[in-house]
């Protein structure tokens, strides 16, 4: 064999080997690229799983969440529809009284009327004989005038007015009316 032909053989055998050498680093790097991608994969998956796995608690915890306060929120309202039901009850009750029991409560609440107190009732009150009677026993004076009342009364000490009407001792009593049905209905 020639020299040069022993040159080339080996420049070949050379490059061959060098070629196999590049392509099996290559191949070690790329296995070793491959490897990196497919741990951080899983490690990407697993993590994911776990998102994935919070993310749904924390939907049906959510879900769950809003479904509570929706009830709490109907149960409240049923509450409330509860207490204004016992309140127009209340109400109710005031309107419709009998004379005798109407003349009484007049009669009970102007207990505490002094001497030179002005009282102002409605025109069906100040027609009322029985309860004018009852007033007059009691020495009590009624106004002249009279004012748009569905019940109860006015006292008047001088230029100052007390509301003592049904629909303001509602208005002024009503949150403890509504607190003592709360408590009633739902203790």
């Amino acid at each position: 064999m020639s020299s040069e032909k022993k040159i080339t053989d080996k420049i070949v055998a050379d490059a061959v080997a060098e070629k196999a050498r590049i392509l099996e680093e290559a191949k070690k790097q790329a296995d070793s690229v491959i490897n990196r991608a497919k741990e951080q994969a899983a490690k990407f998956l697993e993590n994911e799983d776990v998102l994935s796995d919070a993310e749904a608690e924390k939907a049906r915890d959510k879900e769950i969440s809003g479904a509570e306060m929706q009830a709490k929120k109907m149960i409240l309202a049923k509450k409330q529809e509860c207490v204004k039901m016992v309140l127009e009850r209340v109400k109710e009750k005031l309107f419709t009284l009998s004379e005798q029991e109407y003349i009484q409560m007049i009669v009970s609440m102007l207990e505490k009327a002094e001497k030179g107190d002005e009282v102002v009732f409605s025109q069906k009150d100040k027609q009322n004989n029985a309860l004018m009677e009852k007033l007059e026993q009691k020495h009590i004076t009624v106004s002249s005038e009279t004012r748009p009342l569905q019940g109860g009364f006015i006292v008047k000490k001088g230029e100052i007015e007390y509301n003592y009407s049904f629909e303001a001792i509602l208005a002024v009593e009503k949150e403890n009316i509504e607190q003592i049905a709360a408590e009633v209905l739902f203790a």
